[in-house]
């Protein structure tokens, strides 16, 4: 893919709307774009110099990660806007520090302005496309709403388990009993890459001796509230602790276990997944 931006734009999330690129913003929820004038109809002004084009979860445009890899003097570099006497380059391996990388702020990288005829930076553009998150960011809303309206159905002895298709470690799974709703997720002893940090912040109780998994639990019966609360919990676990990219990587199983009777598969189309 070509672009525009390549020479002088800082790495980072791009869409290309109408041949030209432009940097993906976000906050609060809102994805959109940004002019210093007003491209066409679907640009409104924003302040006194930019016109801004919110993008919707129908928005089907072409998303990029920009960013320019490289080596100085055989240490890792990443080579970020051009300024009037050189680059702006940035490093984390400490050997920079040798180089004359310093550090702006404690918590940053290392960074140096470096010539551009400099002949021991050596560095290359890469695009690479990745899926819409404006769109992925809509997706997961919509299923957090039928998660939310499914557990209604998860009632004494019927279990359910959410996983990814392609790694069913990856997963959340559900036991109904006559007054709760008890929620799982797995630790890193199951899933070694998982975050850990995004089940703490969403409030998931911690493993110990007697509960290998991650828990959540719900006294039932309960309200709409409390239901999406769980969900959104639940969600969080599936995408950010697990990295799963999107609901349509999902899988579900579900079943009931009557007491002294067969368990018996349960359909709930309502999740929306295969």
């Amino acid at each position: 893919m070509n672009s525009n931006v390549d020479r002088l734009s800082e790495p980072g999330r791009f869409v290309r709307y109408h041949d030209v690129d432009y940097r993906l913003r976000h906050s609060f929820g809102k994805w959109w774009i940004a002019s210093d004038h007003a491209v066409d109809e679907s640009f409104t002004k924003a302040g006194r110099r930019y016109f801004v084009r919110q993008l919707a979860h129908d928005d089907v445009l072409e998303c990029y990660d920009l960013s320019r890899p490289g080596t100085y003097r055989g240490v890792p570099v990443e080579v970020g806007s051009g300024a009037p006497s050189g680059y702006w380059v940035t490093a984390r391996d400490p050997r920079a520090a040798a180089e004359g990388f310093e550090r702006a702020d404690h918590r940053g990288p290392l960074q140096k302005m470096i010539a551009f005829d400099d002949p021991e930076l050596r560095f290359t553009s890469t695009v690479t496309p990745v899926p819409m998150p404006w769109k992925i960011a809509y997706d997961w809303e919509r299923f957090t709403e039928r998660l939310t309206d499914t557990f209604r159905d998860v009632t004494d002895r019927v279990f359910l388990i959410i996983h990814a298709a392609t790694d069913p470690r990856r997963y959340v799974q559900f036991a109904g009993a006559p007054d709760r709703l008890d929620a799982e997720a797995p630790a890193k002893d199951v899933v070694a890459d998982a975050d850990e940090f995004q089940l703490r912040r969403f409030d998931w109780i911690a493993p110990d001796v007697a509960q290998p998994n991650w828990t959540s639990s719900l006294r039932c019966p309960a309200l709409t509230d409390e239901f999406a609360r769980l969900a959104r919990r639940c969600v969080a676990a599936l995408q950010q602790a697990y990295g799963i990219v999107s609901p349509d990587e999902l899988r579900y199983r579900a079943w009931c276990e009557p007491a002294g009777a067969a368990a018996t598969a349960v359909k709930l189309p309502g999740l929306g997944l295969g």
